[in-house]
C-alpha cells in the first residue's frame, strides 16, 4: 500500500513561482496544513510503516509534523526530490518559455530534468514500495505526484499536464 502527500503551502506557492529545487519555505498556513494531514492520518487509523520524504526543506518540515503526530521516523529519499526545472526555478509560473517547455515531456528543461528523467527515478521507487509488505507514505511535490499518479492511472499528455495536487492532499494507491 502506498500513500502520497504533497508538502504544505510555501511562500513560492503563494507568489505563484516555480519551486523546483529551490528551498521554498512553508508558510504559517503550510505548517497548519501539515498538522492537519498528520491528524487526518492518525484519526483515520492509517498504519504507516515507512515514511519517506524528499530532501527539500518544505517536504521535510511537512514530514516532521506527520512523524511527530504518528510516532514515525523520517527516511530522507533523494529520488522524491521535486523535478529540476533548471533555469526556471524561482521564476513566475506564467513564464511563457516555461509553459512552452513543460509540454515537451521528453525534453529536459534547460539545465534541468525532463518528465522522463523524473519517471526514471520515481518508477523504481514505487515498485520497491509495492513489492514490500509494508505501507509507505511518500512526502513529496506536485510534479513527482503527477508522475506517481501517471504510474497508476496512465494519462493522455494534456491530462498529465493538467494534473494538480493541492498542498497536503493525501492520495492512496494500491489495494
Amino acid at each position: 500500500m502506498l500513500y502520497v502527500v504533497r508538502h504544505g503551502e510555501t511562500d513560492y506557492n503563494v507568489a505563484r513561482r516555480i519551486c523546483g529545487h529551490a528551498e521554498a519555505q512553508l508558510t504559517e498556513k503550510g505548517y497548519q496544513q501539515a498538522e492537519l494531514v498528520a491528524e487526518k492520518i492518525a484519526n483515520q487509523g492509517i498504519q504507516i510503516d515507512r515514511l519517506l520524504a524528499s530532501p527539500l526543506k518544505r517536504a521535510q518540515e511537512t514530514a516532521r509534523k506527520i512523524a511527530e503526530r504518528n510516532q514515525l521516523t523520517i527516511e530522507t529519499e533523494p529520488r522524491l526530490i521535486e523535478m529540476n526545472f533548471g533555469i526556471y526555478d524561482g521564476e513566475p509560473i506564467e513564464t511563457t518559455a516555461f509553459q512552452e517547455n513543460r509540454s515537451e515531456i521528453s525534453l529536459p528543461f534547460p539545465e534541468g530534468e525532463s518528465v522522463l528523467d523524473v519517471a526514471g527515478r520515481i518508477y523504481p521507487l514505487i515498485e520497491e514500495a509495492l513489492a514490500s509488505e509494508e505501507t509507505y507514505l511518500f512526502v513529496c511535490h506536485n510534479a513527482v505526484m503527477r508522475v506517481i499518479d501517471n504510474y497508476f492511472n496512465g494519462k493522455k499528455i494534456q491530462d498529465f499536464l493538467d494534473f494538480h495536487c493541492e498542498n497536503t492532499q493525501l492520495v492512496q494507491y494500491g489495494e
